[in-house]
């Protein structure tokens, strides 16, 4: 009974398509097996749906690969019922995308938005060009490894310092997971040099340990690290808030998307009191994306 009633609410969708048209996304991950899966979804006012998902491990993901697979769910679809086609800013893809829009030209190719602003976080802490930003991560990255591996460092934190909470805070993508996390450490900061001084954790065979000792010395006299992760905060947070904004559950219009984004430019120059030198490299990889 309920695999007919998902089918008639599926095929219900389904009509929609050719009245309102619909969106195509295609989103590329990799499970627990190491197969290469490119999920398919269609977005219509009246819901989004799965539509199928293709095995693409083993093949190699250029232009015209990606091209044949996308090609062969457009079809599926209907190319008149298409309005967009949206997938990774990869250049693969976006060339695949680009080759389905010429071929049809009743829709559009566009980049996924939080995959571009992924890409420009990871810009943003580019060894290249930004080292200290990228020292300072992977100093935040040792720090919270070593609490959540060591199950005592972890619960002594959680019981007496920070009221159950937790330092690393997942996010949708993976660059702006770093970028949290900084933010959580931030907001820590006091009670985590409480924990580093506390008289349990100098008992602790752990304080004792290098490790041990190469955590508590940057959390307790770093203090460039803790310059540094202001310094980042203050120019990631307006990115990460669009972020969270293009993940809601309400997905935003494109002209609203592009306001939040100047909005977020605006914050980033007025956050470093407009000065061209410090602003300017973070406000040129968002306008390159």
């Amino acid at each position: 009974m309920a695999v007919n009633e998902i089918r008639d609410y599926l095929q219900q969708i389904k009509k929609i398509w050719n009245e309102t048209g619909c969106s195509l996304m295609a989103d590329d991950w990799t499970n627990q097996k190491q197969q290469s899966i490119i999920n398919f979804l269609v977005y219509c006012p009246k819901g989004t749906i799965f539509l199928k998902s293709v095995d693409t491990s083993g093949l190699r993901k250029d232009a015209e690969t990606l091209f044949n697979i996308f090609d062969e769910v457009v079809q599926e679809i209907g190319p008149e019922n298409l309005v967009q086609f949206i997938t990774d800013n990869d250049a693969s893809y976006k060339a695949a995308g680009k080759k389905l829009q010429q071929k049809y030209g009743s829709f559009y190719w566009s980049p996924c938005a939080a995959y571009c602003i992924d890409l420009m976080l990871e810009n943003f802490s580019d060894p290249r060009y930004f080292p200290l930003i990228d020292d300072t991560i992977k100093k935040v990255k040792k720090i919270t490894k070593f609490i959540d591996n060591h199950g005592w460092v972890l619960a002594l934190m959680r019981k007496d310092f920070t009221k159950g909470h937790d330092l690393c805070r997942p996010a949708v993508t993976r660059f702006a997971t770093n970028f949290l996390s900084i933010q959580c450490l931030l907001l820590f900061k006091k009670e985590l040099r409480q924990m580093f001084t506390c008289d349990k954790w100098i008992a602790s065979s752990h304080s004792k340990s290098s490790i041990g000792k190469e955590i508590s010395e940057i959390v307790l006299e770093d203090k460039e690290f803790w310059v540094q992760c202001q310094f980042i905060v203050k120019v990631s947070e307006p990115l990460v808030r669009v972020l969270r904004l293009v993940d809601g559950d309400e997905k935003p219009a494109m002209g609203y998307l592009y306001d939040a984004m100047e909005r977020a430019k605006e914050n980033i120059k007025a956050r470093c009191n407009n000065k061209v030198i410090l602003f300017s490299p973070f406000t040129r990889i968002i306008d390159s994306r």
